[in-house]
């Protein structure tokens, strides 16, 4: 099993990957930091499951950089380009926020689930909450993983 995880935080990546060696060991993870990065990777080799922050810098930094291109809908700007390429691998949003954009443009999380499955219905599964000390995302994510029989019961 091949999984992406298109992620720019570094520390929310590393718990996701440890998670997920902890729960699938034979899985290869592959890692990418941006919008860019990530729809490259995409082109270039087939996943059986891509994890996608929603809020992602446009090309890759380096730790020491500021990120000062950071797309809010990073993740939707993702999907659309799968969309684009045909890449028809289930995506599940990984986000540490509850609310997205400023108003008038805001989104709670809940409408921006609803609003990705209505756009991309053969493609985007689902949106996880994740917050650095409560591990709520962790079942969720075991919950998807068996639902997409990656990981039996």
């Amino acid at each position: 099993m091949k999984i992406l995880i298109i992620e720019d935080d570094e520390n929310k990546r590393i718990q996701l990957a440890q998670f997920l060696t902890q729960l699938i060991p034979e899985h290869e993870v592959f890692l990418e930091r941006s919008l860019q990065s990530g729809v490259r990777k995409i082109r270039q080799d087939a996943f059986d499951l891509i994890i996608l922050d929603m809020t992602l810098p446009q090309y890759d930094i380096s730790p020491d950089e500021p990120a000062d291109d950071t797309h809010i809908f990073g993740g939707r700007q993702f999907l659309t380009q799968m969309d684009r390429f045909e890449v028809e691998t289930p995506v599940i949003v990984f986000t540490q926020f509850e609310v997205f954009g400023k108003p008038p443009n805001e989104l709670t999380l809940e409408s921006l689930d609803l609003q990705l499955k209505s756009l991309f219905p053969d493609i985007y599964n689902e949106a996880i909450y994740y917050h650095s000390s409560i591990d709520s995302w962790k079942a969720s994510l075991k919950e998807k993983l068996v639902n997409f029989g990656f990981l039996k019961d």
